[in-house]
């Protein structure tokens, strides 16, 4: 009989920032960097003095050690030609800090991004050899579940659900802690450049309400919007 698969610590993180999300098409990269199977990702933005942030790394950081510790032995089980060729393991860091493009300075800023693998293929079990998929599963603000979600651009706000699993690789020794994605809950939409009254600071208020009769069909511009220079929705 095979070995139960041990489950995975997971975590919610707090409320924050979408940064480059692939949520409701696979991402399969480029030339370069291949992704034959596709990837569901997102990153979360925060300041890295925000208590959000050092909750998440408090959380976190036991973990990450428990990977390192993992990865040392892992390395050390290594032939002694591949140790010296590596020479060290390759400690990818818990998240990534954000620099200006410009100043090339520290923003202030970190991401953490969340990963999923797309589609894969059974390798044992009665579905041996078949092809499996999968998506993240995305939620609105009051809980339900989005069946059809819309666009998900940069700039949106929300939670993610994720799990935790170590990783060494033995051919790079690179090892780190993988934030593996499993839904997200969108507090504040970000899609096709529509913003919420709430992120521009409009609250309800007496007055003007608007109700489908008052469209009209003649095409107005709002030369405000009609070059935006940067969606959000870039990769790296």
């Amino acid at each position: 009989m095979s070995e139960k698969k041990k489950k995975l610590p997971q975590f919610t993180t707090p409320a924050a920032v979408f940064r480059y999300p692939k949520l409701t098409e696979p991402d399969y990269g480029n030339k370069e960097f291949p992704k034959p199977d596709g990837e569901y990702s997102v990153q979360l933005l925060f300041r890295a003095d925000s208590p959000e942030a050092q909750h998440l790394i408090q959380q976190l950081t036991p973990h990450y050690e428990a990977a390192m510790d993992e990865a040392k032995k892992a390395f050390d089980a290594l032939p002694v030609g591949t140790r010296k060729k590596l020479k060290r393991i390759t400690e990818n860091p818990l998240y990534l800090t954000i620099y200006d493009k410009e100043t090339e300075q520290e923003t202030g800023e970190i991401a953490f991004k969340f990963a999923m693998r797309a589609s894969g293929t059974y390798k044992q079990g009665p579905k041996e050899g078949q092809k499996w998929h999968r998506s993240p599963l995305i939620y609105d603000a009051k809980g339900h579940r989005i069946a059809k979600p819309p666009a998900i651009w940069g700039g949106t706000v929300g939670k993610v659900a994720f799990e935790v699993s170590p990783y060494f690789i033995p051919g790079t020794g690179a090892a780190g802690l993988s934030l593996k994605l499993i839904g997200v809950q969108i507090l504040d939409l970000v899609s096709a450049g529509a913003r919420s009254a709430e992120s521009l600071g409009f609250t309800a208020e007496d007055g003007y309400e608007y109700s489908p009769e008052d469209a009209v069909s003649t095409p107005t511009s709002n030369p405000s919007n009609e070059e935006d220079e940067d969606d959000g929705s870039g990769d790296f």
